[in-house]
């Protein structure tokens, strides 16, 4: 039965947990010393580089911005208050529950929730790490991925945010706790914060539905390399000869159905009932939906790439030769692309009344003083966007077939129905393609990187401290962040 072989694959998957245990101290460059060393020093390290920034942001003020609406509710959660909900509110209510973590600790306060984003900050870099060092494998060493996790860990939207009562933290905390079981075959665990993971923050969903349509095509292709006793790097899911295998070999396919189902069966007890949520609520947001309603919004895929080509330098660094050398040889077929862009950006350009009006955020300038000022700048941008999606496209290259095909079909879905730009919708995607990019020996563009986040996270605390203004409709002053 389908439990009995649920049961079957979770007691492999123990096994597949020690082993990667007893090899996940092993690497090429590095010793199980260093490695248990460097799961100690970055979080705590990135606690403390933190605490007294965190103490100065959490003296300005009681609220920024959304925390408005997020601060009340986590206390009253804190407190154990249920039946309070503010129904503007418009995700579930994972950040609030996180809360009950204070009571017991008697911090049902404003400085204690925005810790719980901090301690998120601090479990997030040790994630990345493990990540990026299994990603990396024998190439890379435990210096290069604690590197690569710092470089993410203080990428600038994201570090600010972690400083705040906001869901990013903490929503990119479950992902990745998810993402780190997945990626070890380890599906039970992986459901249940996949699970937490969208009780953050509802599009969630869609990295969940990523990583079961990537466990389903592997399956596939393992299967059909077993049954033809072929390396499985020979079989391609864009070729016909697996399908035709599939479809001439009952017993093939009926294994193959098997081993998904019992892989994926705890993934669908997630899927399934969100799809049923989102059937008889009408729309994946809840509370006020009239200023999240759905619409398709294509040209936030080419915001997007400029903002992973600008923050992820070193791929971009190294990445922009073959980009450009892909363009040169494929010229009918870019000329084809950027022609398919302008006409996307002169049709399908969405300007949300928030982008316009708060001038709190970062987007709101460049809006204001670059896209809606020069009604040219919008089309003149369509060749910054080519070249930096050719720059992902080659960053991820190296990937498998199944990562190929599902990222950028989760991009879309994740970001193309949003009509308000904000920077926030791109953390999960930007860290999940970082933690992919073509790994090779740290050079001059990693340290570039890192040293280019560090100093705009300089700059943007800085604004945030010394440029206040107010609103007619509040005491305090207003600040600007991302």
């Amino acid at each position: 039965s389908i439990s009995t072989r649920c049961r079957l694959v979770e007691s492999k998957n123990k096994q597949i947990q020690l082993e990667h245990s007893r090899l996940e101290g092993v690497g090429s460059k590095g010793s199980p010393t260093m490695n248990g060393s460097w799961k100690l020093i970055l979080p705590v390290g990135f606690v403390l580089y933190s605490l007294p920034l965190f103490l100065r942001v959490n003296g300005t003020s009681d609220y920024v911005i959304d925390e408005e609406f997020h601060i009340p509710q986590g206390l009253a959660f804190c407190r154990k208050e249920f039946d309070v909900w503010d129904p503007k509110i418009t995700t579930f209510p994972g950040l609030y529950l996180i809360a009950l973590l204070l009571n017991p600790l008697s911090l049902c306060t404003v400085t204690g929730l925005r810790m719980l984003s901090l301690a998120g900050a601090g479990i997030n870099i040790l994630l990345l790490y493990k990540i990026r060092r299994r990603i990396l494998a024998g190439s890379g060493g435990n210096s290069y991925a604690a590197h690569e996790a710092i470089t993410m860990s203080v990428l600038p939207p994201l570090y600010f945010f972690s400083h705040l009562y906001y869901t990013d933290t903490l929503s990119l905390t479950m992902v990745l706790l998810f993402y780190n079981y997945w990626q070890q075959e380890a599906h039970l665990p992986a459901a249940v914060f996949g699970a937490a993971s969208v009780l953050m923050r509802q599009t969630n969903i869609v990295w969940v539905c990523m990583a079961t349509g990537m466990t389903v095509l592997d399956t596939l292709v393992n299967q059909c390399a077993r049954t033809g006793r072929v390396p499985k790097e020979n079989v391609r899911l864009m070729g016909k000869e697996l399908w035709l295998q599939l479809v001439s070999s009952p017993q093939l396919l009926c294994n193959c159905i098997l081993s998904i189902l019992a892989k994926c069966c705890f993934y669908a007890s997630i899927i399934l009932p969100f799809v049923g949520f989102l059937f008889i609520n009408g729309s994946i947001v809840v509370g006020d939906k009239s200023a999240h309603e759905a619409s398709l919004h294509v040209p936030q895929l080419f915001y997007f790439a400029i903002f992973a080509a600008g923050f992820g330098i070193s791929n971009t660094i190294r990445q922009f030769r073959p980009a450009a050398e892909l363009i040169r040889r494929n010229r009918v077929l870019s000329l084809l692309a950027l022609l398919l862009i302008l006409v996307v950006v002169h049709l399908n350009t969405e300007v949300h009344p928030y982008l316009l009006a708060d001038n709190r955020h970062y987007t709101f300038y460049i809006w204001s003083r670059l896209y809606g000022r020069f009604w040219w700048f919008r089309y003149a941008m369509a060749p910054a966007y080519l070249l930096s999606i050719c720059v992902l496209f080659c960053g991820l290259r190296h990937m498998p077939e199944s990562f190929k095909l599902m990222f950028p079909l989760s991009l879309f879905l994740v970001l193309c129905f949003q009509r308000l730009l904000e920077l926030r919708y791109f953390l999960v995607p930007y860290i999940l393609f970082r933690l992919n990019t073509r790994h090779t020996r740290k050079g001059y563009a990693e340290w570039l990187e890192l040293g280019a986040h560090l100093l705009l996270n300089v700059a943007t605390f800085y604004v945030y401290f010394t440029k206040e203004f107010y609103w007619k409709n509040y005491r305090t002053p207003q600040r600007i962040i991302w």
